[in-house]
């Protein structure tokens, strides 16, 4: 049973890190698609259109917090290593521990902090797109949620990987 369980969870947390590296790849070509397009629009044509800068920023909010998933499931996030090199066994177990709750807590405050604020926007409407900022802010908790996955799942790699092993 546990044994399933955790390998339940590494397949969710690796259909996770597909999915967010794709979308995150998506809004990269739309951040530079848009980004082209305003400064074409501006300087060739003298007029670019208010939504591209608008496009712009609510796709690189989403890039990012799928993007700071990604960065979970790789170990990828900042840290300061100074003590934690020294650190062997136990205490570079408890160290992980540590971070992977912390981040999980985090995560944990911006699904629960980004629904709340949806309630509260989503009937406000963006200045030049004319969209719920509904949408806008859904990434807090999205994102929140896949950085979730990733923490428990590592959290779970973590506690069953051998005593010895390098985490």
């Amino acid at each position: 049973m546990k044994r399933a369980l955790l390998a339940g969870l590494a397949r969710t947390s690796q259909g996770c890190d597909v999915l967010c590296k794709a979308l995150a790849a998506a809004f990269l070509a739309i951040i530079a698609i848009a980004a082209t397009a305003q400064v074409v629009g501006r300087y060739l044509l003298g007029y670019s259109p208010p939504w591209i800068e608008e496009l712009t920023r609510y796709s690189s909010i989403w890039m990012t917090m799928l993007g700071a998933a990604v960065l979970v499931r790789a170990n990828g996030h900042a840290v300061i290593d100074i003590l934690v090199a020294r650190f062997e066994g136990r205490a570079r177990r408890a160290h992980a521990a540590f971070v992977n709750g912390a981040i999980l807590a985090a995560a944990a405050i911006l699904v629960v902090q980004g629904i709340d604020i949806i309630a509260i926007v989503h009937n406000q409407l963006s200045p030049a797109m004319r969209i719920s900022m509904g949408y806008v802010y859904a990434a807090l908790p999205a994102g929140g949620l896949f950085i979730a996955v990733q923490s428990l799942a590592a959290l779970a790699r973590d506690r069953s990987a051998a005593p010895d092993a390098e985490i």
